[in-house]
């Protein structure tokens, strides 16, 4: 898996706020993007890394 494009921004302002992140990811050999939300960014960008694979198993 290879990363190709990231994004990232708040969905809401304050202490409950939500992260999306993006994900452009080649796959054995097909281009897919993932989408993560959570509270935290880290955990986001995880959650569309896992989102891209899983369209790749589809």
């Amino acid at each position: 898996m290879r990363i190709l494009d990231y994004a990232e921004h708040a969905l809401s302002e304050g202490r409950d706020a939500r992260a999306a992140c993006y994900v452009e990811c080649e796959v054995g050999g097909q281009v897919l993007w993932g989408v993560g939300i959570d509270p935290s960014i880290t955990t986001a960008s995880f959650k569309a890394v896992i989102s891209a694979v899983n369209r790749a198993m589809r």
